[in-house]
């Protein structure tokens, strides 16, 4: 008895741990670059495109939902504010389900897991998913007397109507809500940071004669000549009180805190589930017809009330297709899973309407049931086969890169432990698995 106790344990930790050097590398390079695309994707031009309610709007809504990190609550306020500035409802609806369904680091997690094939294949699915919603939704929804509420709420506000626990997002600028800054406009910034480090080095290095004055009137001087003071001028008066370090503390701490936090903890519940799920299931569970069919309205009755977002639905998809689960059943539970709970539900129904939630509901449903179902069918008759990748990698290259993930995630969660994420990612599930009332 005690012997197989400690063989359980044993591998439960093993998956634990399998999954932080899977996940390390990959998840701390998605919180990199959800920053890196909270900032230099602009709100105001995405909109330009969004306005209409055709085909054309649908795709480019379900293509920028795609790698945005957004979990299925926050994306609400979001849409909201998106609708408010014009946006149609279709857009609005192809948003709300490629963003919670993907996202950077939720795709780079799947590559982990599943490879590239896979990865690439979960953002197509959600696209195909976002746009057949939306066109249900221009076909279904043709008049507009229940457009969303007007409120003084976005997501940058920390009071919005789900009552989480999301930290409060300071914008880069304090008259702007949108954080986008020109990639010509951090050039600038950029250049104007490292002439004044070398600035700083030629005085130090050449001693104290050179009066810093003095150096700044012949460099102010040649910047005239070389015509760069009237485009440093321009982007200062574009972008009052900026600077280059001040854009990249912005895009870590949007990366490694905000979208951290938001995460964290349900990512730790996510591997966790994975590696009871590992042990539980029988491998020959799945051998029987009756318990695959039955698979897919199982995955359905779990994703859809559900709270669990992208990266953390990554691991659990994982542990099934490992104990015989096949992929079109793990893949609506991928689908579903972030893309609904019953509290973002009762949301959507209060500022979009009802007709607008079934929708959205039953085409997250039908469109990943049929494509769950599609993907089973096509494997079986072509032989190919999804693996799951839950090994170390043999070269020593890559293994000193999944120990350095690994490594830095443990130091981010106890750093964001430490700050209180855990406890307020704690409230925040446990306030999706009540269903609240709409207010």
């Amino acid at each position: 008895m005690g012997a197989t106790l400690a063989n359980t344990l044993t591998a439960y930790f093993d998956f634990i741990w399998m999954s932080f050097l899977l996940l390390g590398p990959m998840l701390i390079l998605g919180l990199l670059l959800a920053g890196l695309i909270h900032v230099f994707i602009s709100r105001e031009a995405i909109l330009k495109w969004l306005r209409d309610d055709s085909l054309r709007s649908v795709s480019v809504s379900s293509a920028v939902g795609v790698p945005v990190p957004l979990c299925s609550c926050s994306v609400v306020p979001v849409v909201a504010e998106m609708r408010r500035k014009g946006a149609s409802r279709s857009s609005c609806m192809a948003f709300l389900i490629t963003a919670p369904e993907t996202g950077a680091d939720s795709i780079l997690v799947t590559n982990a897991f599943f490879g590239f094939v896979v990865a690439v294949v979960r953002p197509v699915i959600s696209f195909i998913t976002a746009v057949v919603a939306g066109v249900f939704c221009i076909g279904l929804i043709k008049d507009d007397r229940g457009a969303v509420k007007p409120d003084t709420e976005s997501h940058e506000s920390p009071d919005h109507d789900l009552d989480h626990c999301h930290t409060v997002h300071d914008p880069l600028i304090s008259d702007k809500n949108d954080c986008y800054v020109s990639p010509s406009a951090m050039k600038i910034l950029m250049k104007r940071w490292l002439n004044g480090l070398t600035t700083v080095a030629f005085i130090g290095r050449f001693g104290s004669w050179i009066k810093p004055v003095f150096y700044r009137e012949i460099a102010g001087e040649q910047a005239k000549k070389s015509g760069k003071a009237v485009e440093t001028n321009r982007v200062a008066a574009q972008y009052p009180g900026l600077d280059f370090k001040k854009i990249v503390r912005h895009i870590m701490h949007y990366g490694f805190v905000e979208i951290a936090d938001d995460i964290l903890f349900a990512l730790l519940v996510g591997i966790a589930l994975g590696g009871v799920l590992f042990l539980v299931i029988p491998a020959d569970m799945m051998s029987n017809d009756y318990a695959r069919w039955l698979s897919y309205p199982v995955m359905i009755i779990v994703g859809v009330p559900l709270y669990i977002c992208a990266s953390a639905s990554t691991p659990i998809a994982a542990a099934l297709v490992a104990r015989g689960v096949s992929p079109g059943a793990a893949l609506i539970f991928l689908m579903t899973g972030p893309a609904t709970n019953t509290s973002t539900i009762a949301i959507i129904m209060s500022r979009f309407g009802r007709r607008f939630a079934a929708v959205y509901v039953a085409s997250v449903i039908a469109v990943t049931a049929v494509i769950g179902i599609t993907i089973d069918f096509m494997l079986l008759a072509t032989g190919f086969t999804v693996s799951v990748n839950l090994l170390p990698s043999d070269s020593h290259a890559i293994q000193f890169i999944q120990w350095g993930g690994a490594t830095a995630l443990i130091a981010l969660i106890i750093w964001r432990y430490r700050a209180g994420a855990m406890r307020k990612g704690y409230h925040e599930m446990m306030s999706n698995v009540r269903m609240r009332p709409s207010r």
